[in-house]
């Protein structure tokens, strides 16, 4: 287990200076997507939204464990600042799951049937999404790198995170 995954022990009265901190990074992600996506990178743009997504996440947890622990200073699994996917299915408890969809005119098939870069596929805003827009990988003899993603369905993902983060 790495070091960063050892549970770590909050004072209670600083809890709400860590999720003021997320929410400031979440903040300025965000307004990192709008500016990339602005110069048209949109899988740039998402990698951006998917990191504010993932302090999303670590808000809702940070919460979760300040309600179950009353110790102070309080118990938080230290997961939860070393890993993405349980911070982003955290975050996808909250957000409206519709916004998840990224690009929905690709051709549906089981992923069983065809690898990656031989039919266009829907894209969700996940982990997996955000590895395939950061980093070239090679399928199916090519090179690939992001994945189709509508504009307007990544706009709208951001005004949901914006809006549910006023109401945190």
């Amino acid at each position: 287990m790495p070091a960063s995954w050892k549970d770590k022990l909050i004072p209670r009265k600083m809890m709400q200076e860590g999720i003021d901190k997320c929410k400031d990074n979440i903040t300025n992600f965000l307004s990192d997507a709008e500016l990339i996506m602005s110069s048209g990178r949109l899988n740039h743009a998402y990698i951006m939204v998917e990191f504010a997504i993932e302090e999303f996440g670590k808000i809702m947890l940070i919460r979760d464990a300040f309600a179950k622990d009353p110790n102070d200073p309080f118990r938080i699994d230290g997961r939860v600042f070393g890993t993405h996917i349980g911070k982003s299915e955290k975050a996808w408890m909250y957000l409206n799951k519709k916004n998840k969809l990224l690009f929905d005119e690709g051709v549906c098939f089981p992923n069983t049937l065809f690898e990656r870069g031989c039919v266009i596929e829907n894209t969700e805003a996940n982990h997996d999404t955000r590895c395939k827009c950061a980093f070239v990988d090679f399928f199916s003899e090519q090179w690939l790198l992001g994945c189709e993603i509508k504009e307007v369905y990544l706009k709208n993902l951001i005004v949901e995170i914006r809006d549910k983060l006023v109401k945190l």
